[in-house]
């Protein structure tokens, strides 16, 4: 591998965590140790630091002071953004990955955006009603002939305006959801996109590949070249426009992949007990409340190296 080749977006979110921390005082004995084991544990994770420490080395570094300064004075989820931002730009800024066209970057600068944890609720101009769920970045591209919608990053839930004039378009990587009067969501996934169809239909066209109809009730994922049916939608996956999450007697494992969208850093499962079955309604606006319900109503233990380093195991 090239070592100018581009870095995995996962990566770079890890690595500026990482430096993150340190900005905001020396490692501890237990994060130190961490930090070595994420290092050892990919040779991307080395060359995304080693990245990282160049560019520093190239802007001049960040003053210590004035950099806890941002920590102690900004805003949280101010203060998580622009930091995010700046390891995104430190990381990749220097190999020509973080051009205009690239996804952190255009994220970073779109039009409606949502920071990790945050869940916003809109009306636009057409009466559309939009939710943006958490981490999640969207354009608009409203014009006389149509409604478009670019997903960029994240998930989007949308309840269609009445514009018999202008269809309304949801844009993702992989093609169009054109909205027939209806009540939806999109979501971006690495290897495509997810479709959820709540109320009326949708018709999906893959950039390369054959137009599918939903109906109420489906889900669909697809590529630029191939559609796939998924189980039908549950009433619960819109739950996070209400700001909680709904689980009746899920894997442990997907619940903590679900809740791990609404908490900055790294939050895992071990798989020893990710069958353990889950039921009950959790509240997003405090996850640190939602780990110690799960203390206490599951056989495992919260391991918190730090706030954004933790790793849900069994308890012994």
């Amino acid at each position: 591998m090239k070592h100018d080749a581009p870095i995995a977006p996962a990566i770079v979110e890890q690595a500026s965590e990482w430096l993150m921390l340190q900005w905001g005082g020396e490692l501890k004995g237990e994060q130190r140790q961490a930090f070595a084991r994420w290092q050892a544990a990919d040779p991307e994770h080395r060359r995304a630091w080693q990245r990282l420490q160049q560019l520093q080395h190239t802007l001049g570094g960040v003053p210590a002071d004035s950099a806890r300064a941002v920590l102690r004075d900004t805003p949280d989820t101010q203060r998580r953004a622009a930091l995010k931002l700046l390891g995104l730009l430190l990381v990749a800024g220097g190999s020509g990955y973080l051009v205009q066209r690239s996804e952190p970057w255009q994220a970073a600068f779109a039009e409606l955006r949502t920071a990790t944890g945050e869940i916003r609720h809109m009306t636009l101009s057409d009466g559309t009603q939009l939710d943006l769920n958490s981490d999640s970045a969207v354009d608009l591209r409203f014009s006389a002939t149509e409604r478009r919608i670019r997903l960029i990053r994240g998930e989007v839930l949308l309840t269609s305006g009445h514009d018999a004039s202008r269809p309304l378009i949801v844009e993702t990587p992989a093609g169009d959801v054109q909205a027939l009067g209806t009540r939806f969501a999109v979501r971006e996934l690495p290897d495509g996109s997810r479709v959820d169809l709540y109320e009326g239909r949708l018709r999906v066209t893959p950039l390369q590949g054959t137009p599918v109809h939903m109906q109420a009730g489906d889900s669909l994922w697809f590529n630029a070249r191939q559609s796939t049916a998924l189980p039908a939608v549950s009433a619960n996956a819109s739950s996070w426009t209400e700001h909680r999450l709904v689980a009746e007697r899920q894997p442990l494992g997907e619940f903590v992949a679900q809740l791990s969208r609404y908490r900055p850093g790294l939050l895992r499962c071990d798989q020893a007990v990710s069958n353990l079955l889950l039921t009950g309604v959790f509240p997003l606006s405090d996850t640190d409340a939602i780990l110690s319900a799960l203390e206490r109503s599951l056989p495992v233990h919260v391991q918190a190296v730090t706030r954004y380093w933790v790793t849900i195991k069994a308890r012994v």
